[in-house]
Formats: structure tokens, sequence, C-alpha cells
């Protein structure tokens, strides 16, 4: 990569250098140069203030950026089509050449970003929605600002000059070992300690697992805390929800206060995981979509068994069910008991019975 230092040198007296200038300049002949940063005659704008917030007319960002300034930590141009190259492969290209600009672009085609796809995905967003957003001078909403500041940091490098981790790739990956290998907190926040010691200096390593969580948070799927009885008798939840008691033993819902605490504790939680936002994730990707209708487009062998859509049993629901069945995105729900005994102990004799579901 071109030596940058001279976005972030200071300037006497508040004044530009004449290489500041020349490299902004730079900078708008690369950005213009590449079709897809466009939005209806607008780029990015990485001011200080705008930080690649805001689509604006070229010769508005040239304003910005010469009152303004750089956001900070922007001397990779990532949000402008520039990817995490290696370093010899950066010296050849001259900083505002149409060519150069063309090279880089034609190598993103080829290399799509895994986690950037991931955020489009669980923000519901496509490329094409991306470019289409309205040019606006008004501040982004809370929904809009999370989701430039997720594919910001899909994008950013782990640190400058770092070619194979983003800031959301390290985060992702470090949380799959601590779910694979079910590392305490305080374990995380070691490893985390010990790998921003040996990093570069200046790396975008999140400090500490809250740090993680919170930058994490929107790509997740939340879930409800519902007290229950600690006997399992009731759930305190609908109709239910402002009860005390449990309604089958007594037994109170909530601790005995102690001290001077005013919030109230229930004596035990049930986190209910909604399964209609997890089945509608799985349609949001193209590639897991495909696999969620693979039972009605695949091809059958006869006499051959490859999926439960081959059986008897789900033969029988189709023609059961015909409006249903006829849609392939609808969803057949099969209930799974490991180590459960459905027909009871010999000496219960208790009785068992089996509901089918379904999710349209």
């Amino acid at each position: 990569m071109d030596d940058r230092s001279w976005m972030y040198r200071d300037s006497p007296q508040g004044l530009r250098r004449m290489d500041y200038c020349n490299g902004v300049q730079g900078f708008i002949n690369f950005a213009t140069s590449i079709p897809r940063n466009f939005t209806d005659g607008g780029i990015r704008c990485p001011c200080r203030k705008c930080k690649n917030l805001k689509f604006l007319h070229q010769d508005v960002v040239t304003m910005h950026l010469l009152t303004k300034g750089f956001m900070e930590d922007y001397v990779c141009w990532y949000a402008h089509g520039e990817l995490f190259v290696p370093d010899e492969s950066m010296e050849e290209q001259v900083v505002g050449s149409t060519s150069s600009a063309s090279n880089m672009h034609e190598v993103e085609n080829e290399n799509s970003n895994p986690y950037r796809n991931m955020v489009m995905d669980a923000m519901r967003m496509s490329e094409a929605n991306v470019r289409e957003c309205p040019i606006v001078e008004e501040e982004p909403n809370a929904d809009a600002a999370r989701f430039f500041d997720l594919l910001r940091d899909s994008d950013e490098p782990l640190w400058d000059g770092c070619t194979n981790h983003s800031k959301l790739s390290a985060v992702a990956q470090v949380f799959t070992i601590k779910s694979d290998h079910g590392l305490s907190e305080a374990g995380y926040d070691k490893i985390i300690e010990w790998a921003i010691s040996i990093l570069p200096k200046g790396n975008r390593l999140k400090e500490n697992f809250y740090a993680a969580k919170s930058m994490m948070k929107p790509l997740g799927l939340g879930y409800q805390k519902i007290d229950i009885c600690p006997n399992f008798c009731m759930l305190y939840y609908l109709e239910n929800a402002e009860m005390t008691e449990c309604m089958t033993c007594g037994h109170s819902r909530y601790k005995p206060r102690t001290g001077r605490g005013k919030t109230l504790v229930a004596y035990k939680k049930l986190r209910y995981f909604p399964i209609t936002p997890r089945l509608q994730r799985l349609f949001m990707s193209p590639r897991t979509a495909e696999h969620m209708t693979w039972h009605q487009s695949h091809h059958a062998v006869d006499g051959v068994m490859v999926h439960p859509s081959n059986g008897e049993a789900w033969k029988h629901f189709n023609s059961m069910h015909p409006p249903f069945s006829a849609e392939s995105r609808n969803v057949r729900l099969g209930l799974c008991t490991d180590g459960f005994n459905p027909f009871g102990s010999e000496q219960s004799g208790a009785e068992y019975r089996c509901l089918s579901s379904s999710v349209d």
C-alpha cells in the first residue's frame, strides 16, 4: 500500500498541505472510478462527521474532506472498493488511477467476503439495497447505523496491513471457539488480553467479551425470559404474567428480598427462543434457502429414500393438506426426543400421544 501518512498529518495554522489536497483528489478519482460506489450520483463520504454513513455528491465529499478531514483509521479505503491485499501487490497501484480501481473491482468480485454476506443476510439487506439507499443529509436511524457499523466492521482489517482477518471475522471466530469448547467469560477475556498483547499495536480486536457481544448483538436472534414455578407447574406468561404465586402448588414466584434491594428476583426462569424468526433467518440467505426447499426440487429415485419427503408419511400429509404442501417454503417440524421414553415405564403405563405440527 502506498504511503498515506498525508491523511492525518497535522497542518500548520489550520491550513491544508498541498500533499493532502492532492491526496484527496486522488481518493476522489479512485472512488468515482468504481461504478458500484455510486448511488444516484453520490458516494460515501469518509469525513470525520459523515463516517461513510452518508451518500453525497463527489464535490460535497471533496469539500468535507478538505474542511473536516478523514475519519479515524481509514487508511484502507474498504468502503470504496479497496480490498485487503498483500503489500507487494498494492505497491503496483497508483492512487487515483482508473486501471488500478478497475483491477481492485475485479478482485473484489472474485473474492466475496463471507462476513459481509453474513451481515447482509442477518439484516435482510442486499448489495442492491445498499447501493439504492437515498442520498440524504440527515443522520441515519438506529437500525441503519447498526447495519453500516457492521458492514464497516466486516470490511475493516484487524490491523493496518492485515490481509486475512477483519474486525468482524476475528470476533466471530473467537466466539465460535468459545462456544465449541465451553469457555467461560473470564477465560475468553484472558485469551483476548493475551491475543492483543501479541498483535501489532493499533489492532482493532475487541478488548473483552462484553464489547464483542455488544458488537455481535445485531446479528443474533434474541430470546425471551419467562418466570416459571420452581416446581414446573406453570409459566407466568400471557394472562398469568402478573401472578405472584403458583396456581397449582402455591409456591411463591419471587425470592424473599434481602437488605434494601427493590428488584424482585424469580426463583426460576425459562428462556424461550421463538422459532418463527429462526425459520425466517434460514430463508434470508440464498444458500440456506436453497436447502429449505430442496425437498420439492430434488429428483427422487424410485425405491430409494434419501429424504423424509420420499417416505409414505410425507406423501400422506401432502394428500391431506394440498394448499400447505403446494408452497415449498412451508416448513414441517419433526420433534426429536433423545433419551426420553414416550411410552412411560412398565409400572406407570403412561399413555403416549403424538401431535403433528406444522408452520405456515
